[in-house]
């Protein structure tokens, strides 16, 4: 059985032959171990005119280390020298009519900040407004890409779900957080236009997407939650984020797609907002760390799809690996043998986890993962290596 067939079973609630490993993995080690990336090198990924030789290779290197580090199902490609957020920017230049000067974005904590911006006022800001994309352009720039992609993962049995940014998450971006709270009061009808703006961009990859699918489901990020709770009021996001979050989901469930909705954070009163009145048929990360208990949400919403949930914060990057086996051992045993789980870190694997640690994880799923699930085995390995255990009490 490949991994597309495993896959479409796993997201239909379908008993496969085993558990799925998936995850945002960006680690220049894991990628230079694997993938044969070249620091010296530079890659790029195809944004103007369709593909290039770098971006091709690009794409190649990272199908080579996802499956080199025993991963199955992704939703990005990794370009370790091209800053994420610095292709947002360029896209919302491409497609929003963003002007590209004035922007800076600084690189802290591992992560990408937008450190400076052409506005800092609302009448600045009047003046840099984004407009409406065309949907032409959006699919003249992303159907030759998710194409590419999909014939390079298939090569390497690996799937490839499509990924969007949420409205919320991307217009907070483009003004800052503070900026944007403020905003909302004093001038509602610039952050609907911004979030109009990127709602209609996301829609448009959406609908692209759904007709040229790698795989019968798409991600989108709308990180709306900070560990202590929600960002935002449960008002705001029924308002203002539910029906732009319909308009981008609309052309993936008339495929009969799933939408898998990603925030970091603690869910807690959004979750029956994303589950029960938007729909969404699972999520991804479920960030633990004191945050999100998964079997707590697995009793809640037992036919909702869970991704995740090895510890990023502490297990990963301060575990050893036998820790890093514990913790994926304990999510096998407990949410497996119901199905409707795909197995990776609680966020990210990132360069501060060292790189046996992601290995022993998605090994893991793959030796004790295989249906049926069998517990006695699980509990016996757990009990074997309860005494060299780091940073878990082996409970």
């Amino acid at each position: 059985m490949g991994n597309y067939e495993r896959f479409v079973k796993a997201i239909s609630g379908e008993q496969a032959d085993r558990i799925l490993t998936y995850d945002f993995a960006v680690s220049r080690k894991l990628l230079a171990r694997y993938g044969g990336l070249d620091e010296t090198k530079k890659y790029s990924f195809p944004l103007r005119r369709g593909r290039t030789a770098a971006s091709e290779q690009i794409v190649e290197i990272n199908a080579r280390a996802f499956k080199g580090m025993g991963l199955d199902v992704v939703h990005h490609i990794y370009d370790p020298v091209k800053s994420w957020m610095s292709s947002k920017i360029e896209n919302w230049g491409r497609f929003l009519g963003v002007k590209q000067d004035g922007w800076e974005v600084t690189q802290k904590g591992g992560a990408d900040w937008i450190t400076k911006r052409p506005f800092s006022n609302l009448k600045e800001l009047e003046k840099n407004m984004p407009e409406l994309p065309k949907y032409e352009e959006v699919e003249k720039w992303y159907k030759p890409i998710i194409k590419h992609i999909k014939e390079v993962f298939d090569n390497y049995d690996l799937v490839f779900v499509g990924a969007v940014d949420g409205p919320v998450n991307d217009s907070y971006t483009y003004t800052g957080m503070e900026f944007f709270m403020t905003a909302i009061y004093d001038a509602p009808e610039l952050v609907s236009h911004i979030m109009d703006c990127s709602a209609k961009l996301s829609a448009y990859i959406a609908k692209v997407f759904a007709e040229n699918a790698s795989a019968p489901m798409l991600f989108m990020g709308e990180d709306i939650a900070c560990d202590t709770g929600p960002i935002f009021s449960p008002k705001f996001i029924i308002e203002q984020a539910m029906p732009r979050w319909r308009r981008i989901s609309e052309p993936i469930k008339e495929k009969g797609f799933k939408f898998l909705f990603h925030s970091d954070g603690r869910y807690g009163e959004l979750l029956p907002i994303i589950f029960d009145e938007f729909g969404a048929d699972g999520l991804e990360p479920i960030e633990r760390n004191g945050c999100n208990d998964i079997f707590e949400i697995r009793r809640q919403y037992p036919d909702k799809l869970l991704f995740g949930n090895v510890c990023c914060a502490v297990t990963l990057p301060a575990g050893n690996i036998y820790d890093v086996e514990d913790e994926t051992l304990e999510l096998i045993g407990k949410i497996g043998p119901q199905r409707g789980i795909l197995i990776g870190s609680s966020g990210e694997v990132g360069d501060s986890v060292p790189p046996e640690n992601a290995e022993t994880m998605y090994r893991t799923v793959h030796k004790y993962g295989m249906y049926p699930i069998n517990i006695d085995r699980i509990r016996k390995r757990r009990g074997e290596i309860r005494g060299k255990l780091k940073t878990r009490r082996g409970e």
